[in-house]
This record gives structure tokens, C-alpha cells and sequence, in this order.
């Protein structure tokens, strides 16, 4: 790979975390009243007049922004900056990044990142396994590549004994449990569950 290809791919790296990680209300998509507060976009590209409009809504922004919707939905609780999280998770996994490189980005980006978020949790055992058990789900769970609403809030879930988490993302713990109404298998975080 040459100098220049590789300064490029750093450079779609930086602006795509960046642009990721951006709440919504401080998008140019958001000033030019494009989408709102939420993300919800109130014009669709083909609506889009002025050239601040089109060049706040690219192909690359809707694609950005709709990646950020999902992940939004995505069981990792009340941390500011779980959809951060998540990004540098995928982009860990989509390009083999070292935990060092990925620091080296939150450092360029001037971002203010705590990845040692070790957190304990009034559901977890000492082992790091969930405690078994019924309950509720305190939010709605989304699968993780549609964002498909899977699991409401407050229907249940049955965590079975010597439920170790299947991965680890910063400090948060995720586990695989049974969802009772569906039958199916969702994946949560200790902040995703009450009694």
C-alpha cells in the first residue's frame, strides 16, 4: 500500500468516527434542517436545494447516519459514549487495528475517551457471570445488523446458570440470554435488565 493510499484511508478512518460520534444537534444535517434532534431526517436527499444542504447530506452521511441509528439501538446501556464504542468495536474488527492504534485515533480526534471503564454491576458474580435468573428488560434491545426492534422493554428474559459474557466491549460485558415471548437468543449488557 503506498504513502498516499494509506494517509486516505487514515483520513476516511478519522471522518468516519468523527462523523459517527457527532451528536446529531451539532450536525450540519441538523442545522440545515435536514434531521432532528434524533436523528429522524425530515428531507430526503432528493428534496435538498442549496449546496450547504447537499453537501451536508452525502451519500456518505446517510450512510453514516443510518449506521448510527442501529447502533443507538444496540444493548450497551446508558454510557455516553456506546455508539463510540461500538465504532471503534467494528473497526477493530473489520481492520485488525491493535488496541494501540485505536487509542492513537481517540488521541488525534482529541476525543475525551475513558477505556477503562470497569464498572461493577449488581447482577454480575465475582467470576463475571450473570446471574441467573427472570427478568425484565429495561430497554428495547435491536439486532445488532438491522436494528430491528427484537426484545421490548419489559418483557422478559431468562439468563440460565454459568452465563459467562460472550465478549467484552470496553469495560461493558455482554451476555447471550433466552428472550421468553420470542424464544430467541438476544444479546444484552447488566445495564439492559431489571427485576
Amino acid at each position: 500500500m503506498g504513502i498516499i493510499s494509506a494517509a486516505a484511508d487514515t483520513y476516511y478512518t478519522y471522518r468516519f468516527i468523527r462523523t459517527l460520534v457527532t451528536p446529531w444537534n451539532e450536525t450540519e444535517a441538523y442545522q440545515n434542517g435536514i434531521v432532528d434532534e434524533n436523528g429522524k431526517v425530515l428531507k430526503k436527499s432528493s428534496q435538498l436545494k442549496t449546496t450547504a444542504e447537499k453537501s451536508s447530506y452525502t451519500l456518505f452521511h446517510r450512510l453514516v447516519f443510518n449506521l448510527k441509528r442501529i447502533m443507538e439501538k444496540l444493548p450497551f446501556g446508558k454510557y455516553k459514549l456506546a455508539s463510540f464504542a461500538a465504532a471503534l468495536f467494528l473497526l477493530k474488527e473489520e481492520t485488525n487495528l491493535s488496541e494501540k492504534q485505536l487509542k492513537d485515533i481517540i488521541d488525534k480526534l482529541e476525543l475525551d475517551f475513558d477505556d477503562s471503564i470497569n464498572e461493577s454491576y449488581w447482577n454480575v458474580d465475582s467470576d463475571d457471570n450473570l446471574s441467573p435468573g427472570v427478568y425484565s428488560l429495561a430497554s428495547d434491545i435491536a439486532h445488532p445488523l438491522t436494528g430491528e426492534m427484537v426484545a421490548l422493554k419489559g418483557t422478559t428474559v431468562i439468563v440460565p446458570a454459568m452465563c459467562e459474557a460472550v465478549d467484552n466491549i470496553f469495560g461493558t460485558p455482554i451476555y447471550k440470554v433466552k428472550h421468553s415471548p420470542t424464544k430467541s437468543d438476544i444479546y444484552i449488557s447488566p445495564e439492559d435488565i431489571k427485576r
